[in-house]
């Protein structure tokens, strides 16, 4: 695996994550949001902790300093924020419209990474982006066909606000990884013990002051959330780590899980008009593409 180029890597990510959103949609539909979160992030982090040790990873903790803590902790919070914000649209909105408003989230990433880190990409990779970002606007196309209104729907702007969350997620990853050249393994194993400790305290403080009495059942999809997830996840910071991979662009491919949930989603959750969505994933798929050539 380690001979791997980087969109090997990403491409390999966008298919755990498209199970994770599967799974997601399945564990949060009708249930209480932040104990799915806690008890899928614990399950997560129980099997990244496991599949470290037993790679003998332990001995990479040595490099820990206060300055890493500090990165790991840091995405814990922005990645939280975005979960919350997610998982709230995923209550109500069809798996079809809110998992393409968060795979919007790379064009914010690339405007904000053609600023910070100067990434123009080239004229393929151009080609590609617009390509995506059209089945994106075809998708909110396709919304409004199902009465939802993009500006009015609070479940359209909490899937908007969980995307813009990510956009600074990902940005942070190329800072962490490319800038600082953080370890992979231990910045997400603080990352995933930092996500515990954030939904416990959330539900902690809920419970206190008695605020949102949700009620929560458990899913056999719970766990299955956080540890698709955690391999998701290792395999999109192995792909971005490396000096000079575009988070630009390596966003957007990873966004490829949209045509896989889209796919086997709209089946299982039996969702309509999907001759309009599959007009979007045709352009999306036709953007990756590009964007693999150009790379």
């Amino acid at each position: 695996m380690a001979t791997l180029g980087w969109p090997a890597w990403i491409l390999g990510s966008a298919v755990f994550l498209a199970l994770y959103d599967l799974a997601k949609k399945a564990s949060v539909r009708g249930n209480a949001v932040l104990p799915t979160l806690f008890f899928s992030t614990c399950f997560g982090c129980a099997a990244f902790v496991s599949a470290m040790l037993l790679r003998g990873g332990s001995a990479a903790l040595g490099g820990m300093t206060h300055q890493i803590v500090l990165l790991g902790a840091i995405k814990s919070v922005i990645v939280a924020t975005s979960w919350i914000f997610t998982f709230c649209a995923l209550r109500t909105l069809p798996i079809s419209i809110a998992t393409p408003i968060r795979a919007s989230a790379p064009a914010l990433v690339f405007l904000i990474a053609l600023f910070l880190y100067g990434e123009v990409p080239g004229w393929i990779q151009a080609l590609g982006m617009l390509t995506v970002f059209g089945g994106y606007f075809v998708f909110s196309w396709a919304g409004r066909h199902e009465g939802i209104d993009f500006f009015r729907n609070k479940a359209v702007w909490c899937a908007i606000a969980g995307a813009f969350f990510s956009a600074v997620s990902a940005i942070w990853d190329k800072y962490v990884f490319q800038v600082r050249q953080a370890p992979v393994e231990v910045v997400q194993l603080l990352f995933q013990v930092g996500l515990v400790v954030f939904y416990g305290t959330a539900i902690g403080v809920q419970r206190l002051f008695g605020w949102n009495r949700d009620r929560f059942e458990w899913r056999w999809t719970i766990p299955l959330v956080g540890i698709l997830l955690a391999f998701a996840d290792w395999l999109y910071f192995k792909g971005i780590a490396p000096d000079g991979v575009p988070i630009s662009v390596a966003s957007l491919m990873r966004r490829f899980s949209v045509v896989i949930t889209f796919v086997v989603g709209a089946f299982v959750f039996r969702e309509t008009n999907l001759l309009r969505k599959s007009l979007a994933l045709c352009a999306i798929l036709a953007g990756v593409v590009l964007l693999c050539l150009g790379k």
